[in-house]
This record gives structure tokens, sequence and C-alpha cells, in this order.
């Protein structure tokens, strides 16, 4: 078994990124029964928010590391001053368990995030480029699904998670900043190419947020004409309460009485995401 791998990034806030994200690994390890590591690269910290239990996550902190950690073991190797050797990196001290069930096999874990990364990251002038001294070819044999939340933004935090992954999935709006933000991500796609000799594949557009209503409709015709054909999901995720409601409760969406309808939106757009990744 090798996991799928795969980068969730949009340039804009606000699309539903982390929500998605979130409910994926959610329902691939609990529905799906599959095996899952979610890696938190944003440095506000959503997924890990909505993952974890706030008692346990201050246990994890108190004797495990966050994804922090891999940028000052970097540091520490690679900067300018010599420093004795490091230790590997192990994957097994940064893990925090969202979900297991040792019945069905279904596993998610999760490597947590911290504000702190920020901080790390301006006293980086150079790599690490990418996560694999973390993600190793053990690891990624440990898993079926290996999914990257990425901050909202074009940074070098992308630039590792695109290097990690070679593949992205991309959450948005259908509307005019959806228009917009296609052409900035074709953008980033084309330069990460350039610049690493790496070509992500995407894995597809997702369109979050969905009202069916013209305006959208229209929009979304727009966009799905600057991808290439079946870049777009047929599936959509309808903008429904209960996700907010779920984040709150830092649970899965279908563990509140959301409609079947919208249940059933997500599983179809699983569906689709496994058989595209």
């Amino acid at each position: 078994m090798t996991a799928k791998l795969a980068s969730i990034i949009n340039m804009k806030g606000g699309v539903g990124k982390t929500t998605l994200t979130f409910n994926l690994a959610s329902y691939l390890a609990e529905i799906y029964h599959k095996k899952v590591l979610l890696i938190d690269l944003d440095p506000q910290a959503n997924a890990t928010i909505v993952s974890t239990d706030p008692i346990k996550f201050k246990e994890h902190c108190k004797s495990k590391k966050t994804i922090a950690d891999v940028f000052i073991h970097a540091f520490r190797t690679y900067g300018p001053i010599k420093q004795a050797t490091q230790p590997p990196l192990v994957m097994a001290d940064f893990i925090y368990s969202a979900f297991q069930d040792k019945a069905t096999g279904g596993q998610f874990d999760l490597v947590p995030s911290e504000l702190m990364l920020s901080s790390v990251l301006k006293g980086m002038t150079l790599g690490p480029f990418d996560l694999n001294q973390l993600v190793t070819e053990d690891v990624r044999e440990q898993y079926d699904f290996i999914l990257v939340d990425c901050a909202p933004t074009n940074s070098s935090l992308t630039t590792v998670a695109l290097n990690t992954t070679g593949a992205v999935l991309i959450p948005m709006i259908a509307d005019s900043f959806g228009a917009y933000g296609t052409e900035l991500m074709r953008q980033v796609l084309d330069e990460h190419k350039y610049d690493f000799g790496v070509e992500p594949k995407v894995i597809g557009v997702v369109f979050m947020l969905w009202d069916g209503l013209q305006n959208q409709v229209t929009q979304s015709n727009e966009i799905i004409k600057k991808w290439p054909s079946g870049t777009v999901f047929r599936s959509k995720i309808r903008e429904c309460k209960w996700y907010r409601v779920a984040n709150g409760r830092r649970e899965a969406m279908w563990n509140t009485p959301v409609h079947k309808k919208v249940e059933t939106e997500l599983k179809n757009f699983v569906d689709e995401f496994v058989s595209k990744a």
C-alpha cells in the first residue's frame, strides 16, 4: 500500500477549504475505514482546532511535536551556525490520533500546526522545500491517503506542500473571485513547475458554498472553461449551516442533524475524490 497524496489549496480564504479537508479525512477514516494522515500546514491551525479535543491536545503538546518542529529541525541542520548532527524526524513524535477504530482499521492521524509556524518561517532562509524527511517512504506505506491542508496564500509553505504531494485539490466558490482565483492558481502551478521541475497533478476543482442560483451557474460555467475537460468535480458542496455547527463541535458534519441530501452530496464528493486521486 502506498498512500495517495493531495495538497488542498486555494489562494483565497473563506471558501471552506479546511472544512472540506477535515470532513474528507473523517469520511475516509470513519465511513470508508481507510488510514488517513492529515498534515496541517497552515499557521492559523484551523484543521488542528477542528480535529482535536482541547484537553487531549494540551496533553499532546506537552510531550509531542507540531509541524513547526520540522522547520526548527531543518534550521538546526542547515542554518548558518554549524550544529551537531540532528537525529532523524520520527512521525510518531508528531501524531495526534483524531480517530481510530481497531475493528474496521479506520484511522485518522493528524500532524498538528500552531501559530509559531509563522515565526519559525520568518527566520528560515533555506529549505526544507518538502516534508520528505518526515513523510518518508515508510510513512507513505502506512496510510491510504495523506492530505495537506494549506494556508490561503502562495508562500514557501505552498511550495513545500506541492513538492511533497505532487497533487492538488482546489476548493473554490463559483463567483467573480473564483474566476480570478482560477487564473491565480494556474499561475502558481506554472511557476512551481518552472522553479522546481515538479508539475503538480490537479486532482480537481470542487465548487463550495453552492446555492445553485443563476449567478453561480453562470460563473461556474466560465470557470469550467478555464480548466482541462474533466478537471472540475461533478459533485458540489452546498452552503449549509451544519458545517459551521459541526466545526464548532469539533466533529464531522454527518454527526449533526443535517439533511440526508447534504450528507449524500459529501459522499458523492468523496467517491469522486477517491477515483480522481
